[in-house]
Parts: structure tokens; sequence; C-alpha cells
């Protein structure tokens, strides 16, 4: 029965091991050589080699010809992909874009983070109906994470690892009001984590402006955003500061159900 155990523990640590080398390959370090995984995580040279062979085999990484050093592989992906279908950001946030509809009658907007390219990618909408401008984005169109309400709240919550290495790139310009300076981004993000909501003006179309907030996952990292969409000539300092308020209420609404556990969450809804 003890062996059984420390049978159990020892592939329990062999598992745990693994997710740490995977853990290594990031966006500012996509590759990585075996001595460098084995410099990070601590492992002796032949724990990492049967580890590194392993995942190697499995497909969750492959080493390039040329220079012999590893990268994430299909399977990694594969799983990525996997993960994202399962998960219905839609469905749970569909409530929560109603509510503000009803209360704005401006377009909503809800964006997913795609890790894959580091862009938003528009999941749902509702159009308002209002008269004038009408504001909407394409079901499925990926949107920079520079430009605009929705894409910033999540931009702006990224971990600084991730946010500066996006933020080292050549950042395009969408209009003429885009924010592609460095530090004029940075600044206007480092607002949009104070006050809590981000804010655009014109920085995807022309005459369009909107205020976005970020939702989280258990572990503060992005998941995506709800964001409300408006013709400039409607969005006044008071409704900045009023929706701005309430889509910022409803965005920690969904990020709080997300980190209830299954057990809270029974005890929630009796």
């Amino acid at each position: 029965m003890q062996e059984v155990k420390k049978q159990q523990q020892t592939g329990v640590g062999l598992i745990e091991k693994a997710f740490q080398v995977l853990d290594l390959f990031q966006l500012d370090a996509p590759t990585w050589s075996q001595a460098e995984m084995v410099r990070q995580t601590g492992f002796n040279r032949s724990t990492a080699h049967r580890l590194v062979r392993y995942l190697t085999d499995t497909r969750y990484l492959v080493q390039s010809i040329s220079t012999g050093r590893f990268a994430l592989g299909p399977a990694a992906l594969d799983l990525g992909r996997r993960a994202d279908a399962g998960f219905d950001l839609r469905g749970l946030c569909l409530p929560a874009m109603e509510k503000i509809f009803a209360s704005t009658n401006e377009s909503i907007i809800l964006t997913s983070l795609n890790k894959m390219d580091y862009t938003a990618i528009c999941v749902e909408q509702i159009v308002g109906q209002r008269g004038g401008l009408r504001v909407f984005e394409q079901v499925g169109s990926a949107l920079k994470l520079h430009a605009g309400a929705a894409p910033k709240a999540i931009l702006a919550s990224l971990p600084d690892i991730e946010r500066n290495a996006y933020l080292d790139q050549d950042l395009v310009k969408i209009t003429k009001h885009t924010i592609t300076k460095r530090d004029q981004l940075v600044e206007d993000l480092t607002l949009t984590r104070q006050r809590g909501y981000s804010l655009s003006h014109e920085e995807t179309y022309d005459g369009v402006a909107g205020i976005g907030a970020v939702i989280l996952d258990a572990d503060d990292y992005p998941l995506g955003s709800l964001a409300i969409a408006l013709p400039l000539q409607r969005l006044t300092e008071e409704k900045t500061r009023s929706f701005g308020l309430e889509i910022c209420s409803l965005a920690s609404e969904i990020t709080n159900s997300l980190r209830l556990s299954p057990e809270n969450k029974s005890q929630a809804t009796r």
C-alpha cells in the first residue's frame, strides 16, 4: 500500500515539473534551450532531459533543427483552442450585456482575449437602436489591443511582462486618433487601471467613442472585456462617469462569479 502511495506522489511530482517546464514558454520568451530550462527550474539534467523528451514525443514541445531550441508544439496549441471552445464566455456575459443595453440603449460589445496573437476577438454584440450613427463590430473580428475601449481594457490588465512585450511592437495607426506612441499609451493604460475603465475617442472609427471594462479570471488574468460604443457627440462627461461605473460594476460581477468555487456557486444559488 505504501509503495502505491509513493508511486502516486511521484507521478504528481512529475506532472508538476512538466507544467513548470511548459510555463516557461511566454510571449517574451517563446523558445528555450534545455540548458536554460535546467537553470531556470533548478531540475537536475537527467530529470529535465526526461521531461523534455516526453513533452517532445507528445508534441507539447517541438525542437528546431537549426538552433536546437524548443518551442510550444501543436498539442499545446490544440489544448488552448479546445479550452477556449469549452468556455462559454458569451453565455456567461449575455445577461449583463442585456442589462446595460436596457439602461443605455447604446451598442454593447463583448470581446475575448486571443493569446495566440494578442488580439481581442468580438464574440457578441447588441447593436444600439438610437438614431444617428450606429456603432457595431463584426462578430469574429480581431481587434488590436492598443486601439479602442474594449481592447485597451484587456491590454491595461495584462501582466507587466506581456503588456511591455506588446508595447515594444510597431503599433499600427487605425485612425489619426489611435495612440501609437509608447509613453502616451502607457499613460493612458495607467489611467485605465486607476479609474477601472478604458476610454476611446475615435481610435478605431471616426466619430465613435467607447468605454470598456475588463473581465478577469480567478487568477486576475484578463479573459476579455465589456464595452459600450456610441457616437462621440452623445458622450458627455456625465455619461462617461455613469456609463463607466455601470460597466465596471457589471464586469466585476462577472469576474466575481468566475472566482466562486463550485461549492460557493451552489450555495449562492440557493
